[in-house]
């Protein structure tokens, strides 16, 4: 794998790492562990980012329902109303997902490159909820000025949140590309 390839959280952790792990890496069968360690670590640390922007665009979600029930477009309601709940869920999955990786005995083993993969898909999927976020602020400052389209456009949030969830589960698959032993 080339430098390229490496996400920027993975570089993160890779200049964080202490002289003591820098030295426990060279040790043989050490380095394996603690490179799955650290990726299973940058991992983590990318989901509690997309958890944490999911979150912050929930509470734009729940402006631009409030701004629904102001403007009174009643056909907004159950949409919204739809639309929240597929969010709360989507943050629930990404937070308590798997975090791809097992200890040394289990039975079910995951390879360094399916680690990487699931990095990359997660980082990828960053950029998606960025996307996800700035549609929610268009909403928002559209419900007013052009109720038809807000009322599009929050049915364009509801696909968008659909078509994530179904892609946080295509994510299982990438951490289920192990090898069973």
């Amino acid at each position: 794998m080339s430098p390229e390839d490496k996400p920027s959280i993975m570089e993160k952790v890779d200049d964080e790492r202490t002289l003591g792990q820098k030295i426990m890496k060279l040790i043989p069968g050490w380095r394996g562990y603690r490179i799955k360690e650290e990726r299973r670590n940058a991992d983590r640390i990318l989901r509690d980012q997309l958890v944490e922007r999911l979150r912050r665009t929930q509470e734009t979600i729940e402006d631009i329902r409030r701004e629904v029930v102001e403007a009174e477009l009643e056909g907004a309601y159950t949409t919204i109303r739809s639309l929240t709940s597929r969010t709360e869920r989507l943050i629930s999955k990404i937070e308590h997902a798997d975090y791809g990786y097992r200890p040394f005995f289990d039975a079910i083993k995951i390879k360094e490159d399916d680690l990487m993969n699931m990095l990359r898909f997660d980082s990828w999927f960053a950029e998606v909820i960025q996307d996800f976020d700035r549609l929610a602020g268009e909403v928002l400052d559209s419900v007013y000025d052009d109720p038809t389209a807000a009322l599009k456009q929050i049915k364009e949030l509801r696909r968008m949140v659909s078509r994530m969830t179904k892609k946080w589960r295509d994510r299982a698959d990438v951490i289920m590309g192990v090898e069973i032993i």
